[in-house]
């Protein structure tokens, strides 16, 4: 993980439309916890486990393979290319 600067107060207008919250003090914890403490990995690979964990959690999806909703290509593009790297060298 890299260390990056934010702008709270843009970053906490895009969590809150992006989560749909409006409630302060929950945007607070949430941008102190992912974004201030630098908890988001600098390349966002999703986890196959995640991913099943989000499927069973919902009835209609019982059954659904995790690979029928998962296309890894763009990102493996973008991290092979060095691109995600030179983006936090800024």
């Amino acid at each position: 993980m890299h260390r990056f600067k934010t702008d709270r107060e843009t970053s906490m207008r895009v969590l809150a439309k992006t989560l749909a919250l409006s409630d302060k003090e929950l945007l607070d914890r949430t941008y102190d916890g992912a974004i201030a403490e630098h908890k988001l990995p600098t390349k966002q690979y999703p986890t196959l486990e995640g991913l099943k964990t989000i499927l069973a959690s919902d009835p209609k999806a019982k059954g659904a393979k995790v690979e029928d909703f998962v296309d890894l290509r763009f990102i493996k593009e973008l991290d092979e290319s060095g691109y995600i790297e030179k983006l936090y060298k800024r």
